[in-house]
């Protein structure tokens, strides 16, 4: 489950090269406007549904470190910088969001 669910947050950085790909894809193919358009929707809609299930995380300590490792793409290296807490107990919240993390 907890593999499931990495993949899941793997999708929001996933989001942003596929927003600019449809984006030329409108400059190059313009009758497909309302069609690349509607993915560039969905795109946004699976950020913003990511979004607010980590905001549903009951700890912030827990839901700083989902939104640095899934929505600004750092290490959990980076991030235990970032919270001042050593790598290893970073990791072991890491596992404490994900498990009480809800696709």
């Amino acid at each position: 489950m907890r593999k499931e669910k990495k993949e899941y947050l793997n999708q929001y950085l996933l989001q942003e090269p596929k927003i600019n790909r449809l984006y030329n894809m409108i400059s190059i193919n313009p009758q497909k406007r309302d069609y690349y358009e509607n993915l560039i929707s969905e795109a946004l809609a699976l950020r913003e549904e990511i979004e607010k299930k980590i905001n549903r995380i009951d700890d912030k300590v827990l839901v700083e470190i989902l939104y640095n490792k899934y929505i600004f793409g750092r290490t959990l290296e980076e991030t235990s910088y970032i919270i001042n807490y050593s790598k290893r107990h970073t990791e072991r919240l890491h596992v404490k969001a994900l498990e009480k993390f809800k696709i």
